[in-house]
């Protein structure tokens, strides 16, 4: 999953101030050599300070994209332990309460076992929201906590979010560019029916 890569394998390939609150990023992952970009908030500690082995524990948001697709998620310093999941093939799917400024709704997420990020299911919405909203709440079931609840300003995420994007279409650009001088050196006279075919 995407969260294991971007604490393993990739490196920033660049890192531009945004505003104080959010970044950009371009994460190169250094065995596959795919690129996304990512817009990505402060780190926020917990509303309440949790107890050991959790009282270092910090959060951001983050929407990435690749050219191709795009997804939300939030990012923990450590591995969050929460309860009131259901456990599927390799990850937990949970659903916990969000407040966009005033408005609060309840939304789905995954966690893969053992990762350090959960996705919004729902990404489109999360990241329409995140560009719009001002600020946001989110409530977790943290294991031996309770109710935990992280603060992020959204100051920043819209143009963060415009670069970020700004960045994948031009990765995107790049890729096209490279498969259809591939499709030259095959001797083609006609594109693939998938381009990505020639671009791996």
């Amino acid at each position: 999953m995407r969260g294991a890569l971007l604490l393993s394998l990739l490196s920033v390939a660049l890192v531009g101030p945004v505003s104080a609150q959010w970044r950009t990023s371009v994460l190169v992952d250094e065995m596959t050599g795919d690129r996304s970009a990512h817009a990505i908030s402060r780190r926020t500690s917990p509303t309440e300070r949790m107890g050991f082995p959790y009282s270092a524990v910090q959060a951001w948001l983050g929407v990435g994209c690749d050219g191709v697709e795009e997804w939300a998620y939030v990012g923990f310093s450590g591995a969050p332990n929460l309860t009131g999941t259901t456990s599927r093939d390799g990850h937990d799917t949970f659903r916990t309460r969000v407040r966009w400024d005033d408005q609060a709704e309840t939304m789905e997420f995954r966690q893969d076992w053992g990762d350090s990020f959960i996705h919004f299911q729902d990404h489109r919405s999360a990241i329409a929201k995140l560009a719009n909203a001002s600020r946001l709440v989110l409530e977790l079931n943290w294991y031996g906590e309770g109710r935990v609840y992280f603060r992020f300003s959204l100051a920043g995420s819209s143009a963060a979010l415009a670069e970020a994007r700004a960045a994948c279409q031009r990765e995107g650009e790049a890729a096209v560019t490279e498969a259809e001088a591939k499709v030259v050196g095959h001797g083609l006279t006609e594109p693939p029916l998938f381009i990505g075919d020639l671009v791996s």
